[in-house]
């Protein structure tokens, strides 16, 4: 029975130490979690923290936004609108491909954003919010919380 109970052990700890393994190679762009908590703290971060958690260049709606001036005066006029990702939910997240870019635009520009400033696991998140459904790229990260590479939407 002793025997029995640690192979049932041994078992146990095995599928354990296989699940936290895999979790651990999902990049931090792909992870939905993580993706939550900076879709949460765009709605309430400072404007400087903003562009620390934002790429530049942005992607916004297949424009690139070179300087971050720019990307900081977007943000400043999304506020201004009253634009947040209110009650954001994750609909999918999938990595970048060589054609994840069609689904921003199907554009020279767009492709060459992809190839050119999007990280090494990167992630194409599709998500609803009280706006509308986005599409938002991230990659690589700051601290535990993925960065924002651009966004495209409502679609």
């Amino acid at each position: 029975m002793k025997n029995k109970n640690r192979v049932w052990g041994v078992a146990a700890l095995l599928v354990l130490l296989l699940t936290i393994s895999a979790c651990s190679t999902v990049p931090p762009a792909q992870r939905e979690d993580r993706i939550v908590q900076l879709l949460a703290e765009l709605d309430t971060a400072e404007p400087a923290r903003l562009l620390e958690l934002s790429a530049t260049p942005f992607l916004l709606d297949g424009e690139i936004l070179a300087r971050e001036a720019d990307v900081g005066t977007m943000w400043a006029n999304l506020r201004e609108a009253g634009f947040r990702f209110d009650d954001a939910s994750v609909v999918t997240v999938a990595a970048v491909s060589a054609d994840s870019y069609v689904r921003v635009e199907d554009t020279r520009n767009v492709r060459v954003y992809f190839d050119r400033y999007l990280p090494e696991g990167a992630g194409v998140v599709e998500i609803t919010t009280v706006h509308g459904s986005f599409l938002v790229l991230t990659g690589d990260k700051v601290g535990r919380i993925p960065r924002i590479f651009g966004f495209a939407g409502p679609r």
